[in-house]
C-alpha cells in the first residue's frame, strides 16, 4: 500500500493526471486546437414542420419550440453536452433526441402545463426508447439522448425502477465503439448514422458519458466504467484542449479524482492509518481543484465536491473500529460536511430568480439533476443516522441536525407536486423518521463495502417502512405511499416525539436563513480539525 500511496503523491493524484485548466471569460475551459468558443454556432429555435409527431399524438410546432426554449435556458447548462441545440437539425437528423428534450421537460413540470403534455407523451415515448436504445450500434445523437435521459431520468414507482445505469452503460459502451474515447482518431463509420458529429460534439459526448458514468458509480455504489489511468489522462488531455464549459469541466475533474481515490480504497486493507493518509491526498486534491476558480468558487460545483467527500468518508466510516479516534474525527468531518451540503441546498432554494419562459423560480429547482436531489437524499439519511436520531451523538450535535433536517425537508416538500412522486415521498420518508426519536444505532448494520452511500439511503427508507408497519426482509425498496397518505400542508412537528420538540428548537434557536449564534462554531474542538477543502465560513448572526 506504500507503494500505491508514493504513486499517489508522485502523481499528484491528477485525476488521470489532472492539472488546472485555464479558462477564459466567456466560462470556456482553454482550447488548444483553434476550437474557439466564439466559433461555435449558437442555438436556433426555428422548425421547418407545422406539427410533430410521436405515436398517435400531435403537437403543434410552437409547443416544441417552447419546450426547446425551456431546455436551453434551464436544463442544457447544467449538462451542455449538446454544443449548440439547432431544432431543426435535431428533428430532421434524430427523432429520438427531439423527443427525448421535450419529455424530459414535460416531466419535470416547470411549467403547469407540462403535466398533461407528459401524461400524453409517456406511453409512446416509452415505445420509442425500447425501439431505439437497443439497436445496435448505437449513434452519436442517440448516446446523447440516453445520457440526457440519465441525468434526466423520468419518473418511476421505484429507485431500483429507475434504468439510468442501464441507459449509462449503453451509452458508455456505444461511445467506445464509435471511438469517442480518440478525439483525434477520424470519426469510425461503425454505426454513426446519418449525423457522425464533428469533433468537439463527439468528444463532448464522450466527456458526458464520463460524467454520467462516474456520478452513478459514486451514488449507486457500483464500479466505475471508466476508470483507467490512461483513460483518465485522456479525459484531462480533453479539458485542455477543447472548448469546454467551465463548471461543467470541473464536474468532469471532480469525477476523475473520485475515480482515482475510489480505485485506491477499493484495494486496501482495513488500515486506518492508510486510509487516514488516502484521504489527507483527497483533501489535497480537491484544495487543488478549488484553487483553479480563484475568482469564484462554483456553489454546484462545491455542493459536488462535499457529496463526494462524504461519500469517500461514508467509506472508511464503515470499515474503521467503532470508538477509535480516526472514526470519532471522520464523522465529525463529515457532520462539518454535512451541514455546509443543507447549507448550500436551502440558499439555492431561497434564491428568487426572474421568472423566464412562465417558469417560477420554485419549479425552476425542478431542472435540476436528480443527482442533485439524490445527494441531498443521502445527506440527510447520513446526518439523520450518525447525528440527528443516534442516542451516542450529543444533545448539541441533534439539535444542529434536527435544525438542517427541517430544512432538507422543506425543499423535498416544496419542490413536490404531489404526494407520491418522487420528491414527495422522500419527503414522507424524513417526515415518518422523524417520528422515532433518537434510538440506538447498530453499527454493523451498514456493512463495509463499497456501496456504503446506498446502503445508507436503502436502510433509512426501511427504518420509515418499518415505522409504517410495512415488509423489511426483502432487498426491495419500500414502493410509493399510497396516494391517501398525503404530506400535510403545514409539517406539524409537535407529533415527532422528542425529536421533534428538538426541531421545534433547532428553528427557534436559529432562523431559517441560517444565520447562527456563534456559540457552537467558535468551540475550540472544531479549530483542531483540518478542514483543508471546506469553506465553513457560515454568516454569523
Amino acid at each position: 500500500m506504500s507503494k500505491e500511496l508514493n504513486e499517489l503523491r508522485s502523481q499528484g493524484l491528477k485525476p488521470g493526471a489532472t492539472s488546472t485548466t485555464s479558462t477564459d471569460d466567456s466560462g470556456f475551459s482553454a482550447d488548444a486546437t483553434g476550437h474557439h468558443p466564439s466559433a461555435i454556432p449558437g442555438d436556433e429555435f426555428d422548425l421547418s414542420v407545422e406539427t410533430v409527431e410521436i405515436g398517435c399524438i400531435v403537437l403543434p410546432a410552437s409547443s416544441a419550440i417552447e419546450a426547446f426554449k425551456i431546455f436551453a435556458t434551464f436544463f442544457h447548462p447544467k449538462f451542455p453536452i449538446l454544443v449548440s441545440i439547432s431544432i431543426n437539425t435535431i428533428y430532421h437528423s434524430s427523432p429520438f433526441l427531439f423527443w427525448t428534450i421535450i419529455v424530459i421537460v414535460a416531466a419535470h413540470a416547470v411549467i403547469p402545463s407540462s403535466e398533461a403534455l407528459f401524461t400524453q407523451l409517456l406511453e409512446p415515448f416509452q415505445d420509442m426508447v425500447k425501439t431505439e436504445a437497443l439497436q445496435a450500434p448505437l449513434p452519436l445523437q442517440k448516446i446523447r439522448a440516453l445520457l440526457l435521459l440519465c441525468v434526466w431520468s423520468l419518473p418511476v414507482d421505484a429507485q431500483r425502477h429507475d434504468p439510468s445505469w442501464l441507459y449509462s452503460g449503453i451509452a458508455v459502451n456505444s461511445g467506445l465503439f464509435l471511438g469517442l474515447h480518440r478525439p483525434n482518431s477520424p470519426p469510425s463509420t461503425r454505426g454513426a448514422g446519418a449525423y457522425p458529429g464533428t469533433p468537439l460534439e463527439r468528444i463532448t459526448t464522450w466527456l458526458g458519458c464520463f460524467y454520467v458514468g462516474g456520478s452513478l458509480s459514486m451514488h449507486l455504489g457500483l464500479p466505475v466504467l471508466v476508470d483507467s489511468s490512461s483513460e483518465l489522462a485522456r479525459v484531462t488531455a480533453c479539458l485542455q484542449e477543447y472548448p469546454i464549459p467551465r463548471e461543467f469541466a470541473g464536474e468532469i475533474k471532480l469525477q476523475a479524482i473520485i475515480a482515482d481515490f475510489t480505485n485506491v480504497l477499493s484495494h486496501t486493507a482495513n488500515d486506518g492509518a492508510v486510509d487516514s493518509s488516502i484521504l489527507h491526498l483527497l483533501d489535497r486534491e480537491l484544495e487543488t481543484l478549488k484553487s483553479s476558480y480563484p475568482d469564484q468558487w462554483p456553489s454546484m460545483l462545491e455542493y459536488s465536491t462535499l457529496v463526494a467527500k462524504l461519500h469517500m468518508y461514508g467509506l472508511v466510516i464503515s470499515r474503521d473500529r467503532v470508538g477509535s479516534t480516526a472514526r470519532d474525527i471522520l464523522l465529525k468531518l463529515s457532520f462539518s460536511t454535512c451541514l455546509r451540503i443543507i447549507y448550500l441546498a436551502n440558499m439555492r432554494y431561497n434564491e428568487n430568480p426572474p421568472n423566464s419562459h412562465g417558469v417560477t423560480a420554485l419549479r425552476q429547482l425542478r431542472s435540476l439533476p436528480k443527482s442533485y436531489f439524490r445527494a441531498l437524499a443521502f445527506t440527510t439519511a447520513f446526518l439523520l443516522r450518525y447525528f440527528g436520531l443516534n442516542t451516542t451523538a450529543s444533545a448539541e450535535e441533534q439539535q444542529l441536525a434536527a435544525n438542517h433536517v427541517v430544512l432538507s425537508h422543506t425543499i423535498f416538500k416544496s419542490c413536490s407536486f404531489h404526494p407520491t412522486d418522487e420528491l414527495g415521498r422522500v419527503a414522507k420518508i424524513f417526515e415518518e423518521l422523524c417520528q422515532h426519536g433518537p434510538m440506538t444505532i447498530d453499527s454493523q448494520h451498514v456493512a463495509p463495502g463499497d456501496r456504503v452511500g446506498v446502503q445508507i439511503l436503502v436502510n433509512t427508507m426501511r427504518s420509515a417502512l418499518r415505522k409504517r408497519g410495512g415488509d423489511t426482509t426483502s432487498n426491495a425498496e419500500p414502493l410509493a405511499p399510497p396516494a391517501t397518505q398525503s404530506i400535510s400542508p403545514d409539517l406539524n412537528l409537535n407529533s415527532f416525539g422528542d425529536f421533534g420538540a428538538s426541531m421545534n428548537q433547532a428553528l427557534d434557536s436559529w432562523s431559517v436563513d441560517m444565520i447562527f449564534s456563534g456559540q457552537y462554531w467558535d468551540e475550540s474542538t472544531w479549530d483542531a480539525l483540518d478542514l483543508s477543502c471546506m469553506d465553513t465560513q457560515f454568516p454569523q448572526g
